[in-house]
């Protein structure tokens, strides 16, 4: 199942999610939500919006006027930046403060003060956020930040936050129902650290791949251990996987769709001297102690995604837009939770040297706007995946008479240091952790186990390096673009940011249009990039655990001009960015082996190639209806490249079918599988049939076209997860872990069977296709894509309880609900609750594998549930006379259950449907739901 636990029921509570069966699904059709008409009784200035209520706050410079429109999303109105923050922090903890604190708890490491009673898991939380240290990263960042609008903007907004909770103290508000556990009188005042810390927690699941270096270095060194030392004559089935790594571990996307191809280029080697430094061999017993702590660090930060670091964004450039307007579209991929990850807001400031007027998303507990759009500008980002982290193999010196130990390095003994924090475990006493940090590379990664760290053992441990363990300035970047005048200037703020590195998509009413990223990159030296899956695969590697003894360090950092970027023209007339590699450094298989080494993965390149399509389609005439279809895409384009092989291998199971022995390696197959010979052959028929596109078939008027594809998605869903696990599975058990992309690994023995390591020269297949586990049989791929067919139907008919093919539709398996984060029976707050009429189990969606509405369902072959995607549908057109924006986020504004803001937005966003985002003030004042003044105490 590939829906993601819920950051605290998985770290608290164990929560896990119902499996899909619904009977009925909206539609993918709508564009947006209706429009205000021309009605001459609705209010054209806000102002002649009645105020339905009148709040006093201590510290207001002035009066602030908040609409709030009818989707809940608040229009705050003030004359200082001071006071809009301010009432920003008010509105944010009235509807999501049980949200804010929770995501507090987990970026700072406080879980277990607050919820040590329900569950070990914790404190492990806290051990392992600590160890990182977002918090003790935050205060400095806090500490040495100057006076001006961020310092400011932090400022008032914990005042805000702190105001509403001196209400609960006082019980002059209730918190809203299923939160009190969360929020009550013993929750503590906010500050502007938390807001600091939450971002650093942000940064680090955006940027942070410790674990992903471990496991390959782990699978690097079991292959070695399972496969390169087997004996040719006592296990010659072993010994002909020596090449399992080279064809199994892919840097190489399946679809090589660069966002600026060739930018930087040619760049040659980055060094004609490759020094003779070599991978460490670590013991097993190292990498088993980490895994604890890598653990919980993946659910303590699961609440945004980690599963799928996705997201979609592209820019168009006027030359290109039937409007003659820039537009940008942006849908980031995160974890689909209720409330949602992001929160709506219109901020403006009338007065002043900090005048403004932004609007867009935020993060709960974080002032202002991070994704969104001013009078002039307009921004939307995706996560960069630049490599940033690298984990180093220590070894250990200890100290003698009392002093630390220390690390070897450079040829010396280098003392570690040692910070210590006092954890609190919510049953009244308090835990010390000790911090061991090697002071050139950052924190050795901790045993944890049953509740405690587990005291060293032994001359070898991991430290991990990360930009992160530094102070940067993200939340600079983000006020920076607020106040944005241009294109340009907001290009310059974003080159304050150094963590978590996005790519951004920038447009102005200008006309002028641009492509940005901006992060703090390493350069390596060149004894950490030795690394050759071909010519030299002992070597070293960011992409993997790199010897810690000085001969694989980092030697300063990429200058700005070498992080790419592009300006939109006539001949760029657009910029698509999925998450793929900028330039195309990967394309050859190795990350290592250009001038600027970038990054070690990046997406498939699937979902950025069926962006380029739709934009090329539409024409050199591009419509904010073209930008708002191309985000609802659901086509599965990568089944257009493995479906031929299936249609191959049946054509040689019905030559068999016809006359035995024609084709011996799929004899006991043929002979096992005739009975259902007729269902098979319907099977792949209904796939090779397939338009390609992952239709829901659920809905009550879906066409007869639309069911047929439904039920060719179905297949092609279970056929693949069963094929890649028939493949795999047997090698990764021999191997003991679970590791890699079998998807595109499995791709490239299809579609490049001479090229793999692995190759049988008496058949030209890789013997990867043949199981270990059975014995006096060689399992062909014709053989294991057949069988995986005769799996995957059975299986559709088990969870569809009918073997009648026209009921597989794809909606009644693909399914999402948005969970509830806050603990509690039946997770009361998730969207739809297991109690909905009509989706009990559910929203049936269309979509699948790697495409553009991202909604992956994973490929465990049983359940075709997901947890991650668009957390919000963003689309802007930069007209002079005022920005036209929509957007809808998967479910609601507010966490209360009594609020029409709960899930107000969910239909919209299940039925891939936008309301306008109002901006001007007569569309704010005809939006008005109703508008609140507050006032100077």
């Amino acid at each position: 199942m590939r829906t993601p636990t819920l950051a605290l029921c998985a770290v608290v509570l164990g929560c896990s999610s119902d499996p899909p069966a619904p009977t009925d699904a909206g539609r993918d059709s709508a564009r947006d939500a209706t429009e205000d008409t021309a009605d001459a009784s609705l209010p054209n200035t806000r102002e002649e919006v009645p105020v339905s209520a009148t709040e006093r706050l201590a510290g207001l410079d002035g009066p602030v006027d908040v609409v709030i429109d009818r989707y809940g999303w608040p229009h705050i109105r003030a004359t200082t930046l001071r006071d809009g923050a301010y009432v920003q922090g008010v509105l944010a903890a009235r509807d999501r403060m049980a949200q804010m604190d929770i995501l507090r708890r987990l970026s700072s490491g406080t879980l277990a003060e607050a919820f040590g009673v329900l569950s070990a898991g914790a404190i492990e939380s806290d051990f392992a956020v600590r160890t990182i240290g977002f918090r003790r990263v935050a205060e400095v960042m806090w500490r040495d930040m100057p006076p001006g609008r961020q310092r400011t903007a932090l400022e008032a907004y914990a005042r805000g936050v702190n105001a509403y909770l001196a209400e609960i103290r006082s019980a002059a508000r209730e918190a809203p129902e299923a939160t009190d556990l969360v929020v009550n009188e013993r929750t503590p005042d906010w500050t502007p650290v938390d807001s600091l810390t939450f971002g650093r927690y942000q940064s680090y699941a955006l940027s942070y791949d410790a674990d992903q270096d471990i496991n390959v270095s782990a699978s690097l060194d079991r292959a070695r251990m399972t496969w390169e030392t087997a004996d040719p004559m006592l296990a010659p089935e072993r010994y002909a996987r020596r090449g399992w790594a080279q064809d199994y571990i892919r840097f190489q996307p399946p679809q090589p769709t660069a966002i600026v191809a060739g930018f930087g280029r040619p760049m040659g080697m980055a060094s004609t001297f490759v020094p003779e430094v070599f991978r460490p061999r670590v013991p097993r017993g190292v990498y088993a102690r980490t895994e604890v702590f890598f653990d919980r660090l993946r659910e303590a930060v699961s609440y945004l995604g980690l599963e799928d670091r996705g997201s979609n964004n592209w820019v168009v450039a006027p030359t290109a837009s039937a409007n003659g307007h820039a537009m940008i579209a942006n849908d980031p991929h995160l974890a689909l939770r209720s409330p949602p990850v992001f929160y709506g807001v219109h901020l403006e400031v009338t007065d002043g040297p900090d005048r403004v007027n932004v609007a867009g998303v935020t993060f709960p507990g974080v002032p202002g706007v991070v994704i969104g759009f001013n009078d002039r500008v307009a921004w939307g980002v995706t996560t960069a995946g630049y490599d940033v982290t690298d984990v180093y193999a220590e070894t250990l010196v200890p100290g003698a008479a009392g002093a630390p130990d220390s690390v070897r390095f450079m040829g010396r003994d280098v003392p570690l240091q040692v910070i210590t924090e006092r954890v609190p475990n919510g049953r009244g006493t308090m835990v010390e952790l000790r911090v061991e940090v090697v002071p050139h590379h950052g924190p050795l990664v901790p045993t944890i186990r049953d509740g405690r760290v587990v005291p060293r053992t032994g001359e070898r441990a991991l430290s991990v390096r990360w930009t992160g363990h530094q102070p940067t300035n993200e939340i600079g970047a983000f006020v920076g673009l607020m106040y944005a005048r241009s294109a340009a200037e907001g290009r310059t703020a974003q080159r304050l940011f150094g963590v978590g590195a996005q790519n951004f998509v920038i447009a102005d009413v200008d006309g002028n249009a641009l492509y940005a990223s901006h992060a703090v990159i390493p350069v390596r030296s060149p004894g950490a990039r030795t690394y050759d899956a071909r010519m030299n695969p002992t070597g070293t590697s960011p992409c993997a655990v790199l010897p810690g003894d000085g001969t694989a360090e980092w030697a300063g950092e990429l200058t700005p001009e070498q992080i790419p970027g592009a300006t939109l023209s006539p001949a760029l007339p657009f910029v698509v960015t999925a998450n793929n590699d900028q330039t195309g450094t990967t394309f050859d298989n190795n990350p290592l082996n250009d001038g600027v080494h970038l990054g070690c993965s990046f997406a498939s390149g699937w979902r950025a190639e069926r962006i380029v399509q739709r934009l090329t389609m539409a024409g050199p005439r591009i419509s904010m209806a073209d930008m708002e279809s191309t985000q609802n895409e659901h086509t599965v384009l990568l089944a257009g490249r493995f479906r031929p092989f299936l249609q191959s291998a049946l054509g040689r199971l019905d030559a068999e079918w016809a006359t035995a022995g024609t084709h011996r390696d799929l004899t006991p197959l043929a002979e096992m599988t005739r009975p259902r010979a007729d269902r098979l052959r319907d099977a792949v028929r209904r796939v090779m049939a397939w338009s390609l596109d992952g239709a829901s078939g659920a809905d009550y008027d879906a066409t007869d076209a639309e069911r047929r594809d439904a039920v060719a998605s179905s297949i092609f869903h279970a056929w693949i997860a069963k094929a890649v696990q028939r493949t795999f599975s047997d090698e990764l058990s021999a191997m003991g872990g679970s590791f890699g992309n079998r998807l595109w690994a499995l791709l490239y023995l299809l579609e490049h069977p001479m090229e793999a390591a692995t190759r049988d020269p008496m058949t030209n297949e890789s013997v990867l296709f043949d199981d270990l586990t059975t014995t006096g049989a060689r399992e062909s791929r014709d053989h294991v894509l057949l069988l995986a067919l005769d799996q995957g139907l059975a299986e559709l008919q088990r969870l569809t309880m009918t073997d009648t093919m026209d009921r597989w539709l794809w909606g009644n398996l693909h399914t999402v609900r948005f969970s509830s984060f806050v603990p509690g029976p039946g997770e009361v707050l998730s969207i739809p609750p297991s109690t909905h009429p009509m989706f009990p189990r559910g929203f049936p969606r269309p979509g699948g594998l790697d495409v553009v509405d991202a909604s992956d369902p994973g490929l465990s072959g049983t359940s075709f549930s997901y947890g991650n995607g668009p957390v919000q549908r963003f689309v802007v057109e930069l007209d002079p006379a005022g920005p036209r924006a929509f957007n809808a986020l998967p479910g609601g504004q507010h966490i209360d259950l009594r609020s029409p803001h709960h899930a107000d937005e969910a239909e919209l966003w299940r039925t891939n449907r936008r309301h306008p985002v109002p901006f001007l003030d007569r569309d704010v004042a005809r939006a008005a739901e109703r508008r609140m003044r507050f006032m100077p105490q």
